[in-house]
């Protein structure tokens, strides 16, 4: 089962939610129906030796500092 994010139509909250076949999705904040379903984007690390990352280590996103996670 696949992992989708939504944003809700309602109430504007993001959430991801694992998805089954035929399962209907609503908001976990108002548990309104209209949900609609983002584009999600996909890392992949390839062709990296050990020691480098492959993520960008300033900028924006998660990890890169952008986000205030570090």
């Amino acid at each position: 089962m696949p992992i989708y994010e939504y944003s809700c139509g309602e109430c504007g909250v993001d959430f991801e939610k694992l998805v089954g076949p035929r399962m209907a999705v609503v908001c976990p904040s108002c548990q309104s129906a209209r949900i609609n379903r983002r584009l999600s984007l996909v890392g992949v690390k390839t062709g990296s030796r050990f020691g480098e990352s492959a993520m960008p280590t300033s900028g924006g996103g998660c990890c890169g500092g952008g986000c205030g996670c570090h």
